[in-house]
């Protein structure tokens, strides 16, 4: 036995022990932070924080504690440890991301999500002021004779809430959010497709939302489901379009061991469907460098000459339309395809795309939690089409001035464009010398006979923001053929035609 001092002996060495993986267990995760920059969590798929300009305020102080908890060393490995033992031991599911429902099935956990499910957030002024968006979209869109279609993608959460958690309630009282859609849209003469019926009839003979993998949208089987349903409507505009159909494609079952956007381990085998046939060309470089917009994420663009058609389709798309271009790119003229969020620029993308049909796609989950962050749709703006046959060149001349020009010169009213120049838009930024705002005035071209208007709403917010009247001529470069452009304005209120400018176009090498 030891003696007294032995055993002092022996609890220093243990207590000293103890301190060093202590110390080590400090020491060690921090000596392995992660201090990159953008740096993105697989995890729980967010941007880790940046470290901040030191100062001595709170909030500074948050960021820093933010920026430790993201990027300490060994943060994921910890996190996927941890959340593996729940998993295995207890078949809890800890995650910041989702959470398991009845049978093992995974959804979303995200506050307004689960909120919406419930029946809590149902935001009835946004959702009249988007109806009212959508009814005003249309209204413009008639008017140049362009076909609109709004398609709302709905969650996991509404096509199999018997699976959601049965610890979460429903407040039946209250309306969904595309109960109340529904409703509101119902009242309006916008084309409109909410597929929850269908979705509900076609679960009953296979699976259109995955039990674990991609638990925030559908799979392949829902999503074309959902894409026969735009098929359907558009071919009754254009019935030269060819239908959409599972023979043009092959299908396989993938197995997959982890979530789509967060490391979970899972096993599941999920359905792909690959074009057979696939004869467009991706033509997404021609213009991606020089569009504006408020983000390009999503943005592809195909031609497909070898169609029997010449229709030219705009899409509106989220992450549920994001990877499902192979639905469209074969059977239409052209398709283009463009982030919902750039709301603003829808009218920018009609005038340089001429598109045939536009189709609005919504995520329900982005109603209840992105959406109202992210628009104003209380104060939206359309510049009127133009379609008077007066004569410009007898208008009365108006003062203006150019501030840019891009993919062109101008020179002696001269349209100077370069064959070797690969700027693919030719951009006219000017301002016009008006007494705005208490006179304000709608900007047109007129291309050979195609009239374009030089406004849309992002312009008109940063025109309202500076005190100054701005317009923006934008055309796509392989549709400037030597000829005249002419710039001209008409009194918003009066209603009185004023010129500005007639340029020659011309090339040079």
């Amino acid at each position: 036995m030891l003696g007294k001092a032995g055993n002092d002996l022996k609890n220093k060495i243990l207590n000293i022990t103890y301190c060093v993986v202590f110390m080590l267990l400090i020491i060690i995760p921090a000596l392995f932070t992660n201090t990159k920059k953008a740096q993105i969590s697989a995890i729980d798929n967010k941007t880790l924080t940046e470290w901040p300009v030191v100062t001595w305020k709170l909030e500074n102080r948050n960021l820093i504690d933010s920026y430790v908890n993201d990027r300490i060393g060994f943060r994921e490995t910890a996190i996927n440890t941890y959340i593996a033992l729940n998993d295995k031991l207890f078949k809890v599911m800890v995650h910041p991301l989702f959470m398991y429902g009845q049978e093992n099935h995974i959804f979303y956990k995200d506050v307004d999500y689960i909120k919406a499910y419930q029946h809590l957030n149902t935001d009835t002024e946004m959702l009249d002021e988007f109806v009212d968006y959508l009814a005003l979209t249309k209204e413009y869109l008639d008017q140049k004779d362009i076909k609109f279609l709004y398609f709302l993608c709905p969650d996991k959460k509404t096509i199999y809430n018997e699976y959601f958690p049965t610890s979460i309630h429903v407040n039946e009282q209250n309306m969904s959010v595309t109960d109340y859609l529904n409703q509101k849209l119902e009242k309006t003469d916008v084309d409109y497709i909410i597929p929850i019926k269908e979705l509900l009839a076609a679960k009953e003979d296979k699976v259109v939302y995955n039990k674990k993998y991609d638990a925030t949208h559908w799979n392949e089987f829902g999503a074309m489901i959902g894409h026969k349903l735009i098929d359907q409507r558009i071919r009754e505009w254009f019935p030269d379009v060819r239908p959409l159909t599972e023979d043009d494609f092959n299908l396989e079952f993938v197995e997959v061991n982890s979530l789509d956007i967060a490391k979970f381990p899972i096993e599941e085998k999920v359905p792909i469907y690959s074009l057979k046939n696939d004869k467009s060309n991706d033509a997404t470089e021609y213009l991606s460098d020089f569009l504006q917009g408020s983000t390009m994420t999503f943005y592809y663009h195909f031609i497909n000459e070898e169609v029997q058609n010449d229709e030219i389709v705009l899409v509106f798309v989220d992450s549920y339309f994001g990877s499902y271009e192979k639905y469209y790119n074969n059977r239409y003229k052209e398709v283009y395809f463009v982030h919902r969020q750039n709301y603003d620029y829808l009218q920018y993308y009609v005038n340089l795309f001429f598109p045939d049909v536009v189709v609005f796609e919504t995520a329900e989950r982005s109603i209840s939690s992105e959406m109202p962050l992210l628009a104003d749709f209380s104060n939206y703006y359309y510049e009127k089409p133009y379609f008077d046959n007066n004569d410009i060149e007898d208008a009365q001349k108006m003062d203006y001035t150019i501030m840019t020009t891009i993919g062109a010169k101008l020179k002696d009213n001269k349209l100077i464009m370069r064959r070797d120049d690969t700027t693919n838009i030719v951009r006219i930024d000017g301002l016009l010398d008006t007494d705005y705002p208490k006179e304000t005035y709608s900007v047109y071209a007129q291309v050979g006979d195609v009239f374009l208007e030089a406004g849309f709403c992002e312009l008109e917010r940063a025109s309202k923001a500076a005190g100054e009247q701005y317009f923006s001529v934008n055309v796509q470069r392989r549709y400037m053929a030597e000829g005249q452009i002419s710039l001209f304005a008409v009194n918003n209120e009066t209603k009185e035609l004023f010129k500005l400018d007639t340029f020659e176009v011309t090339y040079e090498e």
